[in-house]
């Protein structure tokens, strides 16, 4: 298929196991990947013209060396959750991915452990950001969702998670604030997550935070 570079024993796409898409037209952040002995099907996407025909894909990991195109970015949270992993790390872009409700921004230096693991967490629905951005940015729309959660179409019960996520609370956390179990919360959370119609806990509370401004 031309166009394609694929990792592993799958012919196609999906067809019951993860599969990874790596939009990469230089393949140095692919090669970076393959090292990585990740238990997914792994293939590289040389130039967004294939993006048409994208299905049956669990993540996609958008390789930037120079500058992010933010409408791509859009393009292709609308086929799977979206990595960006960056040679030109930005905090500024790392901002701007939490606010489109990118699953991650990782920096291509990062070493193989830190990175498979971020890797394998976005796979899972959570976020892969550097804890100093997450941080940074949470404080800074904190009491913006938590006076915008009164407001939403959430329930009681969800407007309550929403401010704990606000906050940074893990799930373990949320349980633990609200008395219920830890189970019982991620599946709240899940529930959030399908209402707002968003991919990742912080697009929640970016969501949230930004009906305040409406």
């Amino acid at each position: 298929m031309v166009g394609w570079e694929q990792v592993g024993s799958s012919r196609t796409l999906a067809h019951g196991r993860v599969s990874i898409v790596v939009l990469d037209p230089l393949g140095s952040v692919f090669e970076t990947l393959r090292d990585l002995s990740l238990s997914s099907s792994l293939w590289r996407l040389v130039n967004a013209r294939r993006l048409p025909g994208l299905t049956g894909v669990d993540l996609v990991i958008y390789a930037v060396y120079d500058q992010v195109d933010w409408t791509l970015v859009k393009t292709l949270l609308q086929r799977a959750p979206t990595l960006v992993i960056t040679t030109s790390f930005s905090s500024s872009d790392a901002t701007q991915a939490l606010n489109h409700g990118l699953v991650g921004y990782l920096d291509a230096s990062l070493k193989p452990e830190p990175l498979r693991r971020a890797i394998v967490g976005a796979l899972n629905g959570e976020p892969a950001y550097a804890r100093e951005v997450t941080g940074v940015w949470l404080r800074a729309r904190r009491q913006a969702a938590l006076t915008a959660v009164e407001d939403s179409d959430l329930t009681p019960r969800q407007r309550q998670i929403v401010s704990l996520i606000a906050t940074g609370a893990t799930d373990k956390e949320i349980g633990g604030s609200l008395g219920i179990a830890t189970a019982t919360a991620q599946k709240h959370v899940t529930n959030i997550l399908e209402r707002l119609r968003v991919p990742n806990r912080a697009a929640a509370v970016a969501v949230v935070a930004s009906r305040s401004q409406l």
